[in-house]
């Protein structure tokens, strides 16, 4: 990597309220598919464990008793 292309972090410190803020203002300014994407990302972070379960088949069995009457 050249030393004219780094990038510098800007970093400051903020109260909780103004990171919701600040957290906010950026989220309004996407576009809603980046949203949705960031959204999603974090959601199978989560949800993780949920996301790579296969789905469970239910099977149930039943049998036909002699004395049940469909017609009544």
């Amino acid at each position: 990597m050249n030393d004219h292309s780094k990038i510098e972090p800007i970093v400051r410190k903020v109260s909780f309220e103004e990171a919701e803020e600040i957290d906010i203002e950026c989220y309004a300014n996407m576009d809603w598919k980046q949203s949705a994407s960031i959204v999603e990302e974090m959601r199978r972070q989560i949800w993780n464990k949920e996301y790579n379960k296969k789905p469970e088949k239910i099977i149930r069995r039943s049998s036909l008793k002699e004395d049940r009457d469909d017609l009544e």
